[in-house]
């Protein structure tokens, strides 16, 4: 006890002078070796190109990285620009110049030389990088890249430049290929479809949020050299006064969470919340980043997320004194801070720095007369409102609140709910996950404890990547998979650092592995004595159960790196089909034996063409090469050209009998209808091909038979705002013409 009050009394000495905090354990880093580590552009390259043997596979697994890291939308802005590491961090999203320029630091991060390119039509900002004698153009804007022939690399293939390209467009035309129902482009030797017995659903695709091969190509002609700048526009190279370490004394916890707050997000500027207008096209059939995003499309497309950096002290023990960044005239006796001299106010400042932008701020405190101040450079201090958002601090990343009091206080906190990029976190994985924890000090721990959370929910897939192509599912949108709705907590308690440890993620037996539905990532420093913060479940240390499996997913890095399995030369058989029924319908519940194919603009009415095929024959998916609806068009409206698509049908129809148009399911391809001429027929009718493979694969591999409708598809860049229509041939009905693998 003796002991015990000469420690206080040294304590009182100490603060009534004014004492600067301990150093607080620095830069505590969490790595997982089955997700990049996004601590520096260093670390980005280094954790992410590992087990590439060529600069090709590197190039691409940094490309892989980047778009997943970020999603294009209007520019963050911040006064004197924002770095690379911050964007990653701490946004998350931009335009092509300040995307591009993330990815040029971290060349120039591994010694690769770089060139900005522009273009004028249409305007774009790209960047290329220099290896093997020759520069390479990889966009992650528009999600692109290409081949070129080069006897000097290995496997006899690099990828090109845009120079490449000019040279010679065949390098584009002649590689890729649209998937008319996916509506994205494959290489022609890389496509989603059967290699023997399974589905090559590694398959990259191109172009996933619109973009086009003649656009590329418009692109590439109008390219010139941009030089070499460390940055573009808002977005620079570096920022010597931002780094991504996480400091924290006792006190302190950081919890990063891959959700959000509803309006706690911070665009400069901006009225509307970040979000990607594209929706999950860049997610569903993408085999690198959609299986690591999907667990989170029921959240809606790519915007930002939230966490909660916080300063709590437990006030049972003395731990937490030196926590504070000034402290005058206190001392702390049985769980309460007072003023040492009554005659005068204590003054506590606590620090509030890290590497993510605070959004919503509070200060609090439990005590009488309490005054709250806040300040952005330690020099003026403005009063803040106790428990009230301190809406001057949005926007910062260090800040200081200080505490004026007379009187005991039991309690204070200050508390931000800070915006970050989830896409920057140690994810956990499918199978073994092997957990480092560092500090660039860790001496500092002392007597106290570093716990690390992880909170999760882990998932499965009930159907196979055979079983998901034969219904035309795409490959990354959550068809057939669940997560469970129990939290999975592992929780390590350290004191002493490093740290190495592993968490399990397994499957269950005859199901497929997903990544699991992240829920938090968790720092705190406790002092003596004080409990970790409130978790969803009670912590665990998981295992591999009697009936699962330790299953896992090919690294999403290296997808596209390395050629593709041969598809085997298998020569094909054509067959066609008459239809079995055909109905004309509208929406207002009309029906026609013969009529014309139109929507109007304002989704009030439609006409639409109903066909139903019987394909019972057809008995394996795997034989089916192809599926093209035929339609031969009489005539088409005289003001413009139209788009015209297949639709999957989710209820049978009858000719001479109305249909619910809310049964019209998912789009399949379609086409463009020429405009025609009033006074004059075509004739013969004109024949167009709707890619139907999905739906016929569907049915071939078991999924209901309900036909399929054709519709016009209103598309202002195509037919010019006019309402249009075409009249099918009464004369030569449609036709479903397939093509089937020889056996």
């Amino acid at each position: 006890m003796k002991v015990l009050f000469a420690l206080l009394a040294l304590a009182a000495v100490a603060f009534s002078s004014g004492l600067v905090c301990a150093e607080p354990v620095q830069d505590i880093k969490v790595l997982n070796d089955r997700a990049p580590d996004c601590s520096s552009l260093q670390a980005i390259f280094q954790s992410v190109t590992r087990g590439c043997n060529t600069d090709d596979e590197r190039m691409i697994a940094i490309y892989n990285h980047q778009r997943y890291l970020y999603y294009h939308y209007a520019y963050p802005t911040e006064e004197g620009g924002i770095s690379s590491l911050k964007l990653i961090h701490a946004y998350g999203w931009g335009l092509c110049g300040g995307l591009h320029t993330v990815m040029a630091s971290i060349w120039d991060a591994a010694g690769y030389k770089y060139r900005y390119r522009g273009w004028s039509s249409p305007g774009h900002t790209t960047v290329e990088v220099f290896y093997g004698d020759r520069w390479h153009w990889l966009d992650t804007f528009l999600k692109f890249y290409c081949w070129v022939p080069d006897p000097k690399a290995p496997g006899g293939r690099t990828i090109a430049s845009q120079e490449d390209i000019r040279a010679n467009p065949a390098l584009v035309t002649e590689q890729f290929v649209m998937d008319q129902t996916r509506k994205v482009c494959y290489l022609k030797d890389d496509q989603l479809a059967y290699i023997g017995d399974k589905v090559n659903w590694t398959a990259m695709p191109f172009l996933v949020c619109g973009d086009d091969i003649p656009g590329v190509l418009s692109g590439v002609r109008s390219s010139n050299n941009a030089g070499s700048p460390r940055g573009w526009g808002a977005i620079k190279f570096d920022d010597p006064n931002y780094s991504t370490a996480v400091n924290l004394a006792p006190g302190y916890s950081l919890t990063l969470d891959w959700a959000r707050v509803p309006d706690a997000w911070y665009h400069r500027g901006a009225k509307q919340h970040p979000r990607h207008t594209c929706g999950d096209k860049d997610i569903r059939n993408c085999p690198v980043i959609g299986p690591l995003l999907e667990p989170y499309l029921n959240q809606g497309p790519r915007s930002w997320e939230n966490g909660t950096f916080s300063f709590r002290p437990d006030m049972r023990n003395d731990a937490f004194l030196r926590s504070f960044k000034q402290a005058e005239n206190v001392v702390w006796e049985g769980g309460k801070l007072k003023a040492q001299d009554p005659s005068k106010p204590a003054v506590v400042v606590v620090e509030m720095s890290s590497p993510y932008v605070a959004v919503i701020t509070k200060a609090e405190a439990e005590g009488e007369d309490v005054k709250i101040e806040y300040s952005n450079d330690q020099k003026t201090w403005k009063a803040a409102q106790m428990g009230a958002n301190i809406e001057e601090l949005k926007g910062k990343y260090t800040y200081w609140v200080r505490f004026t009091f007379t009187k005991p206080v039991s309690q204070l906190s200050v508390t931000s709910i800070v915006q970050h990029n989830q896409e920057a976190l140690p994810y956990l994985a499918p199978g073994k996950n092997s957990i480092t924890i560092t500090a660039a000090n860790p001496e500092a721990l002392g007597n106290n404890r570093l716990v690390v959370t992880y909170a999760y929910c882990p998932g499965w897939r009930n159907a196979t990547p055979e079983q998901l192509f034969d219904r035309g599912a795409e490959v990354a949108r959550a068809h057939s998979a669940e997560w469970s709705s129990q939290p999975v907590v592992v929780q390590k308690v350290i004191d002493k650092l490093p740290c190495t440890f592993d968490i399990v993620v397994p499957t269950p037996k005859g199901k497929q592995p997903v990544y699991p539905r992240m829920l938090f990532l968790r720092r705190e420093v406790l002092g003596p004595g004080q409990e970790p913060l409130p978790v969803p479940a009670p912590p665990s240390v998981p295992t591999v159960g009697p009936n699962e499996e330790l299953a896992t997913l090919p690294n999403p890095w290296t997808i596209g790196a390395r050629p593709a399995p041969k598809l085997p030369p298998r020569g094909t058989t054509n067959i066609t089909f008459a239809p079995a029924k055909v109905g004309y319908v509208s929406k207002q519940g009309q029906t026609f034996s013969h009529q014309f194919v139109k929507w109007l603009k304002d989704n009030s009415d439609a006409w639409i063409m109903l066909v139903a095929f019987d394909v019972k024959q057809l008995a394996d998916p795997k034989q089916l090469a192809s599926a093209k609806l035929v339609i031969y068009v009489h005539e088409a409206h005289d003001k413009a050209p139209m788009q015209v698509a297949a639709v999957m049908l989710d209820a049978p129809f009858e000719p001479g009998t109305p249909y619910d148009f809310a049964n019209l399911g998912r789009m399949l391809g379609s086409t463009i209808v020429d405009k025609g001429d009033p006074n004059k027929p075509f004739d013969p009718p004109k024949r167009y091909e709707l890619d139907v493979t999905q739906a016929v694969r569907a049915w071939a591999g078991g999924q209901p038979n309900h036909g399929l409708a054709v519709r016009i598809v209103p598309n202002r860049s195509v037919d010019d705002g006019w309402t249009v229509r075409f009249t099918p041939s009464r004369q030569k009905p449609a036709e479903l013409y397939i093509e089937v693998f020889e056996k």
